[in-house]
């Protein structure tokens, strides 16, 4: 990249060129610090793009901090310098601590390398250095691929600095080790894939994460360094976990962002510097809402530095996909005027995750899918269903309003179903930053424990996860969290026992989404159908199918109201008999609900119509599948074989001849033995054995 301003004389921007000319440029790959090992030695390969500076040198621990000991050389591409200075340094060692020191006509900074792996802390200050950091050297052994298909995702948001024990220290933030021991328990909810808040290094130990200084190193500081988060990454794989990572282009800083000016030319305006990273030609560009500095993704070079961070998170971190904050704020200025090259550049950044990285996923905050977008987070869903909810009096509760953020896009518009995230809590939502409040807090204030409180806010998280979309909880939702979510608070673990009930209700709510028991797959189906709404009783209930196959359909039935409902008739899509796999006014959720509602409704003969009972502030979820398959036995001239129906095809059938021995005894009988014929699938297991025991087991 060029600039026309250069205010040096001609003559001595002649003989700074030569000079460096002089330098050998390294002919190695990579950004940054690289460590390389080959035939023509060890050492380190620094690269920076800086086209403003005179001269950059690499002061650090292999050269007692000198500032002129490591020249770079500048890089020609044509014959022409691109504005890229390099060189190997072989005194230069992985673990060893650096910076640049660049000079510029009229001074020189001492600035982080923009692509640092690894940094002591963020900041301009003495010993706020950058590490080298190969980032080959961690062993991915045993890393398995997780498929994160969305008609089967649900997600769990979290915050490392706040996902840990708060008694192990103090005030100090969590780590990543902490929430590494925690991920058993995100595991055992149900959920697939953990949300992780921004880890790049942030100033001080407590943030959000929204204001990243150094965008290519994970949080060292306060959360362990790249090492950690690998870590993390590692052991939510083992889970079967995903990682989605929450990154931050639309802005840096505003504080210790040695991206500003980082090449010691501030801008060829009045505008307050910015530098070659930045817009800094219009106001409106310039600066975000928020204060901090837009990147400019007009610069091919800028493009490529927020392209290989994301190469850098999937390749060296092995994340299985993204969460970008609020990409609108990357495409428009201040006035809501379009940047194209933004667009243009978020496109192609989404189209290569899509063509390099198989199966990885990208979701966007604030704009729709046109931009190759997996999907989007529904941000108005929450302020829709929430004051349905939350309204004092049930007769003000409007159902129509409920059935609309339901069937439909509220960000968005059109029909819902994989193209959104749908949530009631969020960072956003429940955040002390934004003045936040949680689901049942604002159910009830006084006591967001209430009888009230806990069966409207289950009924909420009911119709978010049997409802079209990709549902997702944020950390402590599923205990009854009350209090703001805040970096000085940590998750309260306690609440994992005193609403045992309420994390146990989350936890069939998410089987179900994900249909464990088999019986529901229409929950992850695509089709949606209104089947009542009864807005005087506050009765509303809806049908969910996959289009391929509208016979395994589930039906969804929500009392908005304090009392209970007793042979209310509604015509369900066929006759015959439906099975409730979910009632949130179970007494395995809380010893005062009371359980309300029949395990099996029957329409009526030759009709569709039957009559269902439902609790207060309950919510019911059937489908025509038995909860648990039945095993069929058949004998034949002293051989016995097994069958089930073939709709239980994600079931493995095990076999075990001691049933004291537990678990562990339980063997697969290999899938490849299956026959699948009229409607079932059967296999023979051998003579007639008492001594032979079997059952199904649904595979997650």
């Amino acid at each position: 990249m060029f600039h026309c301003h250069r205010r040096t004389p001609a003559l001595l921007l002649a003989l700074l060129a030569s000079a460096q000319l002089a330098l050998a440029q390294s002919i190695r790959p990579g950004w940054g610090s690289t460590p390389y090992h080959d035939a023509s030695g060890t050492g380190v390969t620094f690269r920076v793009w800086a086209p403003d500076a005179s001269s950059v040198y690499v002061p650090g621990q292999f050269n007692s901090w000198s500032t002129t000991a490591a020249p770079l050389g500048q890089e020609l591409t044509n014959g022409a310098w691109n504005g890229v200075w390099s060189a190997d340094v072989s005194a230069a060692t992985n673990g060893q601590q650096y910076k640049y020191y660049i000079n510029y006509p009229g001074g020189t900074v001492w600035h982080h390398d923009p692509r640092a792996r690894k940094v002591v802390n963020a900041g301009s200050g003495s010993g706020d250095n950058d590490y080298i950091y190969d980032s080959t050297v961690f062993n991915w052994t045993n890393d398995p691929p997780v498929p994160l298909a969305l008609n089967n995702l649900a997600i769990y948001e979290l915050h490392i600095g706040t996902f840990y024990n708060p008694n192990s220290s103090g005030s100090t933030p969590g780590t990543f080790l902490d929430a590494t021991n925690r991920l058993d328990y995100v595991k055992s909810l149900g959920v697939n894939a953990v949300e992780v808040m921004p880890i790049s290094e942030f100033p001080g130990a407590m943030s959000w994460g929204y204001n990243p200084s150094d965008i290519f190193a994970a949080d060292n500081y306060a959360y362990g360094g790249p090492d950690g988060f690998k870590t993390f990454v590692l052991a939510c794989h083992a889970r079967g976990l995903g990682v989605l990572l929450d990154v931050v282009h639309n802005h840096y800083g505003p504080t210790d962002l040695d991206l500003w000016n980082f090449d010691g030319w501030a801008g060829a305006n009045s505008l307050g510097g910015g530098g070659i990273y930045f817009h800094e030609s219009n106001t409106n560009w310039q600066i975000t809402p928020w204060g901090d500095t837009r990147p400019n993704l007009g610069s091919n070079q800028v493009v490529s530095f927020v392209q290989d961070n994301f190469s850098m998170w999937l390749a060296e971190c092995h994340v299985d996909g993204f969460r970008w904050d609020t990409p609108y704020t990357i495409m428009h200025g201040n006035d809501g005027s379009n940047i194209p090259a933004a667009g243009q550049a978020i496109v192609a950044i989404n189209q290569m995750i899509h063509t390099n990285y198989t199966g990885k996923i990208s979701i966007a905050e604030d704009v729709y899918n046109s931009y190759n977008f997996d999907t989007t987070w529904d941000t108005s869903y929450p302020y829709v269903v929430t004051p349905v909810l939350t309204n004092a009096m049930d007769a003000g509760r409007n159902l129509g309003t409920l059935v609309s953020a339901i069937e439909y896009n509220q960000r968005f518009g059109g029909p819902a179903g994989s193209n959104r995230v749908a949530f009631l809590e969020s960072h956003d939502v429940v955040g002390d930053l934004n003045n936040g409040v949680r689901l049942v807090t604002a159910i009830d204030p006084v006591t967001p424990d209430s009888y009230r409180a806990r069966k409207l806010s289950l009924v909420g998280a009911a119709l978010t996860f049997t409802g079209p979309g990709v549902p997702m909880i944020f950390q402590g939702q599923e205990m009854l969290e009350n209090q703001q979510f805040s970096t000085s608070r940590p998750v309260d673990w306690t609440k994992t026992n005193t609403y045992s009930g309420i994390v146990r209700c989350y936890r069939d709510l998410i089987a179900l989404r994900r249909n464990f028991d088999g019986g529901v797959v229409g929950l992850q189906g695509d089709q949606f159908s209104l089947l009542l709404e009864d807005n005087s009783k506050k009765l509303l209930a809806y049908r969910r199918w996959l289009g391929s196959n509208p016979t395994q359909d589930v039906v969804v039935v929500a009392n908005l109201a304090g009392i209970a409902f007793t042979n209310y008739a509604l015509a369900f899509p066929r006759a015959g008999l439906w099975y409730v796999h979910f009632n949130s006014d179970s007494t395995n959720y809380s010893s005062d609900f009371s359980n309300i509602g029949t395990n099996v409704v029957a329409t009526s003969p030759g009709s569709p119509m039957a009559a269902f009972t439902i609790g207060p502030y309950s919510v019911l979820v059937l489908s025509q599948t038995p909860l648990v398959p039945t095993l069929t036995f058949a004998f034949n001239d002293g051989l016995e074989s097994v069958s089930w129906p073939s709709i239980y095809g994600d079931w493995t059938l095990q076999t075990t001849t001691n049933l004291i021995a537990g678990p562990s005894a339980w063997l697969a009988v290999p899938p490849s033995q299956y026959q699948t014929n009229a409607g079932a699938i059967s296999l023979p297991v051998g003579p007639a054995s008492p001594a032979a025991f079997y059952r199904l087991h649904k595979n997650q």
